[in-house]
């Protein structure tokens, strides 16, 4: 080999070598980016509120329903009890079924994005959440389920792109309902990937499969990218904050009054009122469970440490209580333990709901009144502004 020839090689060699060293360097800082934004984005979701039958949740997706649900009022009065952000769940029906896009996608975009303008004018920032119903969960069982599900967030990645990464978080779903974890893992690496090909600049919102509780996280893997905040949600003990809840357990139905916190002794009455053997027992494991503020704490601390062990933001976006079968200064006490824990143990969180059987307000005379017992249980106050 000639002079030239070695030295041409060199030329050609020289990027090359470059590219290996450099490139795990490279993917180490976007990295560290990546993860650096979460956490300061995740400290932005400290306190905020689910905005649950606007876009999702009542079956009314009509024009009218979605430009008049929640208004300009609705959104000032949040961010003046001190709130920073709302999640707002989104009907993926709104904008494709069956894989394809809707008849009316690009006018319920639009919408969305009014929506989406409204909020961050009333200086909150927003969590779009894929909210569907129980079909569309089931079909995550079949391939082409999941391929719609992609499908649907490439095109919703694809169009805020654009929009304020700071402000605007991308939630993969709620409550996946997927009984196998490592499916829907699978599932949620697959759909994270698809937004980062449209998007690398937004937070992405994880949670873990079935219902996103505390035990389901626990089990989770976390997804590779690094510009990801993980969540779970929070209603445990449920004899207490779905008393008398028309779905879900059959046990529910036989609870009324039952008071927070309670004792073997202070439920007396109320196990004497259960006629089923089974709903009685599950009411008399929450009066002898430890079921009060040191008991919710240590039980929400393991959620603290397996966001500490995965080094990973983590906020819970659902908690709450049914307030018509509840004792209203037990709700008020539940809320306050669950909400001051959270914040003890750093954990970001969202009240389930703005409005509704969980709701922080109430309406009167056509206008939203807060529930002021319920807002100083969340550590709230009227700034006046």
């Amino acid at each position: 080999m000639s002079v030239l020839q070695r030295k041409g090689s060199a030329v050609i060699l020289l990027p090359v070598l470059f590219f290996l060293v450099s490139a795990p360097f490279l993917h180490a800082q976007s990295a560290a980016r990546g993860r650096s934004a979460a956490f300061t984005r995740a400290a932005e979701l400290q306190r905020g509120i689910n905005l649950f039958g606007w876009f999702g949740g009542t079956g009314d997706l009509s024009a009218q329903h979605l430009q008049s649900f929640i208004t300009a009022q609705d959104l000032a009065l949040i961010h003046q009890l001190g709130l920073q952000y709302v999640r707002l769940p989104v009907d993926p029906r709104l904008l494709m079924q069956h894989g394809v896009p809707a008849h009316d996608a690009a006018a319920n975009l639009q919408l969305l994005d009014n929506a989406v303008e409204e909020i961050r004018a009333a200086h909150l920032a927003v969590m779009i959440t894929v909210f569907p119903d129980d079909e569309y969960k089931q079909a995550l069982q079949t391939q082409r389920g999941v391929d719609a599900f992609v499908l649907l967030w490439r095109t919703l990645a694809q169009h805020f792109a654009g929009h304020d990464p700071d402000h605007i978080f991308l939630e993969l779903m709620n409550e996946p309902e997927v009984q196998d974890p490592y499916r829907w893992m699978g599932i949620q690496a697959q759909v994270v990937y698809a937004i980062r090909q449209e998007d690398q600049q937004h937070t992405i919102i994880a949670t873990a499969g079935r219902w996103s509780g505390l035990e389901d996280l626990l089990g989770l893997e976390t997804v590779s990218d690094p510009n990801v905040i993980y969540n779970f949600h929070y209603y445990e003990p449920y004899q207490f904050t779905h008393q008398s809840a028309t779905w879900g357990h059959s046990d529910w139905l036989y609870y009324k009054d039952i008071p927070y916190p309670a004792t073997a002794e202070t439920i007396r009455a109320a196990l004497a009122r259960v006629p089923d053997a089974l709903a009685r027992y599950n009411l008399y494991l929450y009066a002898i469970g430890g079921w009060n503020r040191t008991g919710i704490q240590g039980r929400l601390a393991f959620a603290a440490d397996w966001a500490a062990a995965h080094h990973v933001p983590l906020i819970c976006n659902e908690f709450g209580a049914y307030r018509d079968a509840a004792p209203a200064d037990s709700r008020a006490r539940w809320i306050h333990d669950v909400r001051s824990s959270m914040e003890a143990l750093h954990i970001g969180w969202a009240m389930w709901n703005y409005k509704g059987d969980f709701g922080l307000v109430k309406e009167q005379n056509g206008l939203p009144v807060a529930d002021m017992a319920i807002a100083q249980a969340l550590g709230l106050q009227m700034s006046g502004k």
